[in-house]
């Protein structure tokens, strides 16, 4: 009984919810308009293309500052671990005649994002299948071989520090070691 009142308050002083795909389910196939990245202007589905290389997801209902430092950090983690091909990119979950694409080049460039795509869904439920919660602000799933491994959640304020370093290390995890200029490998 203490156990789990614990664990329900970490639930709710973490300002976790309810969303997105839990670990062990396999991502399924969406488009989105591609806003930043070498796909913009397109309609494109970088799930179906990563097949089962490692995914760093993120769906987001606003271009905040926290989310922007989580988005460039993952960005780091995969341009450091070219080897097995990681992807990853943001979706936001607005329509365009919210100015979405405007925004979305502009926050892309702010926080100088290279490797994650940027784009939105035009729906802010976001694709059905992926069970995102209304009152999620940011869903972040991390997948390697067709299967999610690790999911976050995060309300309005977004991830704070210690969450973007936890997700970090989970994704540094997940695509093995960075090469380095002396040895190819870490």
């Amino acid at each position: 009984m203490v156990q789990t009142l614990l664990i329900a308050a970490l639930v709710l002083t973490s300002g976790q919810k309810e969303s997105g795909l839990a670990p062990g389910e396999r991502p399924g196939p969406y488009s989105f308009v591609v806003s930043q990245g070498e796909k913009r202007g397109q309609l494109h589905c970088f799930v179906c293309e990563a097949e089962d290389r490692v995914m760093a997801i993120v769906f987001a209902r606003d271009t905040t500052l926290a989310t922007g430092k989580l988005a460039a950090r993952l960005d780091e983690i995969l341009l450091a671990h070219p080897q097995g091909k990681p992807t990853g990119w943001v979706t936001l979950l607005a329509s365009e005649g919210t100015g979405v694409d405007a925004k979305a080049v502009k926050w892309a460039r702010e926080h100088k994002l290279r490797a994650m795509a940027v784009g939105y869904f035009e729906d802010t439920v976001g694709p059905p299948s992926y069970r995102l919660g209304s009152d999620a602000a940011v869903t972040v799933l991390l997948a390697k071989d067709k299967k999610v491994a690790h999911r976050h959640v995060f309300g309005p304020n977004g991830p704070d520090d210690a969450a973007i370093s936890t997700i970090s290390n989970q994704l540094t995890a997940l695509v093995g070691p960075a090469k380095t200029p002396a040895n190819g490998a870490k």
